[in-house]
């Protein structure tokens, strides 16, 4: 697995669920108590984000953890 690809998937799959939520960016990491910088990070697949970050999003969007990190 490549790991370049596996985390841009990531994002790409966050920010696709953030947005059937109707969540926008800033509500997201505002709920989240993360930063707006860490978030872009994420769903642009340029950083590895820590467990309890993913555990928060999935929280603030009201989806388990597994749903979040499940995805083709």
């Amino acid at each position: 697995m490549d790991k370049a690809k596996f985390l841009k998937s990531l994002g790409q799959h966050i920010a696709k669920v953030r947005k059937q939520k109707g969540y926008s960016q800033d509500r997201l990491y505002l709920e989240g108590g993360f930063s707006r910088g860490t978030l872009s990070k994420i769903e642009n697949g340029l950083t590895s984000p820590e467990v309890f970050t993913l555990a928060r999003i999935a929280e603030v969007l009201d989806i388990p953890l597994k749903k979040l990190i499940e995805f083709e």
